[in-house]
């Protein structure tokens, strides 16, 4: 420790101890993996000053993150730290810089500079942005970094000559190469860093609630302290594992993992998306006027495409009013043990009895054509209603499901296992993938966490509907197959009408 440091040590005593334990490893490599919001970026921009303060034996620090903001914030610590630590700091500069490589394209960056020549510069998190820098180097973010792996062979350039590298992060999956550097420290692989680790309920027990009362003038107890981490474990309910626990979550937080799904990308042509959505006044009009929009949609946009199908089709219905989507998934069974997607229809906003049209429509139609192989029906709340009815007109061939644990547990794996065989594929649509990427792996569980996504046209909230639905489409596949084959029973009834 340098003397500069010596003399501010007494500065430095609002530091919890586990804040103190980071700054005090002057290791050349070291990394932490944390909870949210524990104050350790905050704590590092004091690190930065004093590295950079000294009149002689300063070192710069470039700050690096995937985030505009983050690099903006952290230079706004460290000048607050050069200010109350008595340091000289200029005001932040915010400028556009041209790369040395390619003149052509510039870099946003933030600096701070300090009488001894010194600087805190931060950075955008692409390798290029270290290109003739000299110091040390904070990664923060590290797991959320688009191209981690050549930014670190980058910032360990700077470690030769005597700079540091501090990688800062939360964890974003199992297969992060974050968490892989991790792996490799732990198992001895890789030798030369230092490995920090901060939980929630750790920094709580070290004094972080106490500080957050202290910073807000406001008096702590035992009973304010439970009540804060009870409510911050509700606010994180969908991920706390990840974000509080520290524990990284299997395949980026995905079940459904984006390679699995470009493996299982259908070719162009052989899908078609249709998409409808109605009014809030639409619910208002006449029955007859409702029921004619919904057969106009259903003979322009889905019996084309269920028309052409040869094989037995195995359909999803993830139902939906005005909060989710209605999502149908139609595949073709092109081989004993392979399906196709050729169809998927989202219906939003559309009244209870038109859904229910439509649901007619699209079972009798495939149903007089011979190719209806099952329909599987989200049957909780109110889709009850429609599951029930369906069961009814084609008895063994539309099926109501009350998805439980054990039904994700049974049909995600399923899915999960036709997709790693390519024996099920799924749409090239960015939207309809977004809706996979959702589902999480929960004690073993697949799970639909209560998290909503904005839709394509960032007008309404999405929660993982073609996923649902496509689990429901390999539940029909399973269950109404060839132990209950269809009832090709459309003959017997008065259909609405005929396409």
């Amino acid at each position: 420790m340098t003397k500069s440091r010596k003399t501010k040590q007494g500065a430095l005593e609002i530091f919890l101890p586990y804040q103190k334990k980071w700054l005090e490893d002057r290791s050349p490599l070291k990394i932490i993996e944390k909870s949210r919001r524990c104050g350790i970026s905050w704590t590092d921009a004091s690190d930065a000053v004093l590295d950079a303060a000294p009149a002689s034996g300063w070192s710069n620090t470039y700050y690096m993150s995937f985030n505009k903001d983050n690099c903006r914030q952290y230079i706004e610590d460290a000048g607050e730290w050069a200010k109350k630590l008595g340091y000289a700091v200029s005001e932040i500069e915010e400028k556009e810089e041209p790369l040395l490589d390619d003149p052509d394209k510039s870099i946003t960056t933030y600096r701070i500079a300090f009488s001894s020549g010194a600087e805190i510069m931060g950075l955008p998190g692409v390798s290029r942005s270290l290109r003739s820098k000299q110091g040390n180097v904070v990664i923060d973010e590290a797991a959320f970094f688009d191209d981690l792996e050549s930014v670190l062979q980058a910032a360990k350039a700077l470690v030769i000559w005597g700079g540091r590298i501090r990688m800062i992060s939360t964890h974003n999956g199992d297969d992060n190469p974050f968490n892989l550097l991790i792996k490799d420290i732990r198992a001895k692989k890789e030798t030369e860093w230092s490995l920090h680790r901060i939980t929630f309920r750790e920094s709580i027990e070290q004094g972080l609630f106490k500080r957050i009362c202290l910073t807000q003038g406001k008096k702590w107890t035992a009973k304010a302290e439970k009540e804060f981490v009870e409510r911050i474990y509700r606010i994180y309910r969908d991920n706390p594992d990840e974000e509080l626990d520290v524990i990284p979550r299997q395949s980026g937080g995905r079940y459904f993992g984006r390679a699995l799904l470009d493996h299982a990308t259908a070719k162009d042509g052989s899908f078609v998306i249709r998409r409808l959505e109605c009014s809030d006044d639409f619910l208002r009009k006449s029955e007859s006027v409702k029921d004619k929009a919904i057969e106009e949609f259903f003979g322009q946009e889905a019996a084309p495409v269920l028309g052409g199908i040869k094989n037995l089709v195995f359909a999803g219905n993830d139902f939906g009013r005005s909060g989710d989507l209605t999502t149908y998934w139609f595949s073709e069974r092109t081989a004993a043990t392979r399906l196709e997607v050729r169809l998927v229809v989202e219906l939003k906003n559309v009244p209870f009895e038109q859904q229910q049209l439509f649901n007619d429509l699209t079972t009798d139609f495939l149903d007089e054509r011979r190719t209806f192989g099952g329909m599987a029906i989200d049957s909780r709340g109110n889709g009850q209603q429609i599951g029930e009815h369906a069961a009814l007109r084609h008895p063994g061939a539309s099926i109501q499901v009350m998805e439980t644990p054990a039904w994700y547990a049974k049909y995600g794996s399923e899915l999960h296992g036709l997709l790693e065989s390519g024996d099920f594929t799924v749409p090239d649509d960015e939207t309809i993938k977004a809706d996979f990427a959702i589902v999480t792996l929960k004690n073993g569980i697949p799970t639909v966490p209560a998290l909503r996504l904005d839709d394509r046209d960032k007008k309404g909230k999405r929660h993982g509907d073609a996923a649902v639905a496509a689990m429901l489409c390999a539940c029909a596949w399973r269950e109404c197959g060839e132990d209950c084959p269809p009832t090709f029973q459309c003959a017997k009834k008065k259909t609405r009408k005929n396409f």
